[in-house]
This record gives C-alpha cells, structure tokens and sequence, in this order.
C-alpha cells in the first residue's frame, strides 16, 4: 500500500532568516517609495554663485633670456551651496568656462572634487572652490598693439567655440593688462542628492554667470542662474 505524500504549505518551509531578510527588503522597499515623494514634492536645489573674480599677473624669462614675458591669470571662486533642507549632495564633477565674447572661451584648470568637496554634503552646506587659468602673454618689450573689445558685451550662455588660450587678442598697451566687457562664467555640474540613506540618479546642472569683470575685480557673488 503507497503512503500518501503530505503536502506542506511553502510558507512553513522558511527559516527565520528568511522572514527577517524578507521583511528587511520590504522596508528598504518603503523607505525608497518614500524617499522619491519626498524628493519629487520637495525637489533638492543647489545654489551657485561665483565672487572674488580677478586677474593675477606674473613675469617669466624667455629661454633665450633676451625678453621677458608678462603672464596674466583669471581667478574665481564658486561658490556652491546646498539650500535643502533634508538631502544631501554630492558633486562628481565641476567644469567651469570663462567667455570673453560670443565665440571666444577658455576653460579653467581641474579641480579635484573628491577633495574640495569630498562625500555627501549636508542640507544647508556652503563650499567654496577656487578656480584659475591662464588667459594670456605680452612682450614686455614689444608690447601688444591695443585693439576693439568684441563687438557684444554679452556673451552668448551657450555658444559654441573652441577654447582660445594664449595672446589675448585685447590686451592694452601698458603692461599687457586684458581689455573686454564683463564676461560670462558658464559652470556644469555632476551632483547625486541623498534622502534618508537613498541615492538619487546623478543630475547634470549647467548654470551662467554673468556679469563677471575680471578687469575690476568682481568681489560680490553674481548669481548663476540655469
């Protein structure tokens, strides 16, 4: 005579660490639904600002030694801060363009973020990020014939151009000072937010700055807007 077979409910063949495990993933579960509506009724806002704009100079030797050239260097520092109130940031990259007119650009020097503004950022949190770059040379002897400013004093937010480094085409007379209108600093962003231990996809910002006047010194914070 065959013995039946018993059957047994799937649900008593789990060990208690199965049920804790699942209860586990149910929580992660809500806490991320969570999460995502707080973050889409109360979306998480960086704010850039760009102040202490200004221009450097310093004198070098040619390798003949018979002439010595007078470089000059743009100067800034962004400011970014985190005005939410709950999420956290975290910057992967920052680019900044300095435009001197519709057409022409130079590129700032890389920072490293993982080191100026290292690990998730409180709500609330400001930093600062100093950025430079080259923007020209002059002959101290022979120096450079005076010419117009470009024709707009607004550069465009988005034009497109390649990257002009090198003898600044408006550089006056006396001691290769750079001549221009007020410039527009263009700054793009790789930022994550976080909301109660949950990570966001990473979000691309690319605000403009404008009107910054390296010439002048442009000590305030001009706000940057997107």
């Amino acid at each position: 005579m065959t013995t039946p077979l018993e059957v047994v409910p799937w649900m008593s063949r789990w060990s208690t660490k199965q049920y804790i495990l699942a209860a586990l993933l149910g929580m992660l579960a809500m806490v991320a639904v969570v999460a995502a509506i707080s973050i889409s009724l109360a979306p998480a806002h960086v704010a850039l600002f760009v102040r202490d704009a200004n221009i450097t100079h310093a004198n070098k030797t040619s390798q003949d030694g018979k002439q010595v050239l007078r470089f000059w260097y743009y100067n800034l520092t962004l400011v970014a801060n985190n005005t939410s109130h709950r999420t956290a940031v975290s910057y992967g990259s920052l680019a900044v363009e300095i435009w001197r007119s519709e057409t022409e650009w130079v590129p700032t020097e890389e920072v490293n973020t993982s080191a100026v503004l290292p690990g998730w950022l409180p709500p609330g949190n400001t930093s600062l990020v100093k950025f430079g770059v080259e923007g020209g040379q002059s002959n101290q002897e022979t120096a450079p014939v005076k010419a117009q400013p470009p024709s707009s004093s607004t550069p465009a937010q988005g034009a497109s151009g390649n990257a002009a480094v090198g003898n600044d085409s408006n550089a006056a007379a006396a001691g290769g000072v750079p001549k221009w209108p007020d410039c527009r600093v263009v700054v793009e962003a790789k930022v994550w937010f976080r909301f109660a231990g949950v990570p966001t996809l990473p979000y691309t910002v690319r605000v403009s700055c404008f009107p910054v006047n390296f010439l002048d010194g442009t000590t305030g914070p001009v706000n940057c807007t997107g």
